[in-house]
């Protein structure tokens, strides 16, 4: 009886063969990318905060876990389900890639590595829940597109200021809703980079929170969202609406406090 195997015609071997190096190559291009070194220690005293990111390099200091992890997934902290303390202690990281690489390149690679050196663990989910949403009011958007190029900048001039430059919509998103203490999500259609400049310090004194951004009405408490609703509109030409929606969560399942050496 003639072997099957050793009957097929010539060419079927080498198609095979080619067919199964193709399946690992592909196997190979879609392995989640790494950097090449990367150093993560404690934050030293009270360092200033920075972030910068360059093709292929990633820097943070003095930067929190819930930061990184907010960055490393693109998921706004406030949709970000975790232990307490991952705002606390803070870390100074610098990781480059010799094949350089996009932000989107680089989130990968910080993913990567927060699993490797904090074993975080994480899963998606949706849940309706309350949030606002940024959308534009009938005056329409208050400010300028950005004209130069670089990563979103966020520059607190005083208590009551903030400038930002290059940011998106997303980006302002994130921003207030650490004040108003839920998700906040961009709903205005604007796709582009901006520069945005507000000041609160007026609408903070008729709130009964006094001009100094102390809380200078002494007993009275601020009533943020009227200050942010009023500054937004006014000063953005966008507003504020609470809504129910169906939100994006990162559930981290797993996560330690202290990295594993460098």
């Amino acid at each position: 009886m003639r072997n099957p195997i050793l009957s097929a015609p010539a060419a079927v071997l080498p198609l095979a063969l080619v067919a199964c190096i193709g399946g690992l190559a592909q196997t190979a291009a879609t392995k989640s990318p790494v950097f090449d070194a990367a150093s993560i220690r404690p934050a030293a005293g009270n360092t200033r905060s920075e972030f910068v990111t360059s093709p292929g390099t990633f820097t943070a200091r003095n930067q929190s876990l819930l930061f990184l992890i907010y960055w490393a997934y693109d998921t706004p902290p406030f949709q970000i389900n975790g232990p307490t303390w991952m705002n606390e202690n803070r870390f100074d990281v610098l990781a480059k890639s010799e094949s350089g690489g996009d932000d989107a390149r680089l989130r990968l690679m910080l993913q990567a590595l927060l699993a490797d050196r904090f074993g975080l663990k994480a899963h998606k989910e949706q849940k309706e829940m309350q949030v606002f949403a940024i959308t534009l009011a009938k005056s329409g958007p208050k400010f300028q597109e950005s004209t130069d190029e670089g990563p979103p900048v966020f520059d607190r001039g005083g208590p009551t200021m903030l400038t930002a430059h290059r940011v998106t919509m997303k980006d302002l998103a994130v921003q207030v809703s650490d004040p108003l203490k839920r998700p906040v999500i961009d709903e205005t259609g604007l796709k582009g980079k901006y520069e945005i400049r507000i000041d609160v310090a007026a609408y903070m004194q008729s709130a009964g929170g006094g001009g100094d951004g102390k809380g200078g009405g002494g007993e009275q408490q601020i009533d943020v969202m009227s200050v942010l609703f009023n500054a937004l509109q006014q000063q953005l030409g966008v507003k504020l609406e609470s809504k129910k929606a169906n939100v994006d969560l990162l559930v981290v399942d797993h996560l330690e406090k202290a990295p594993t050496d460098n």
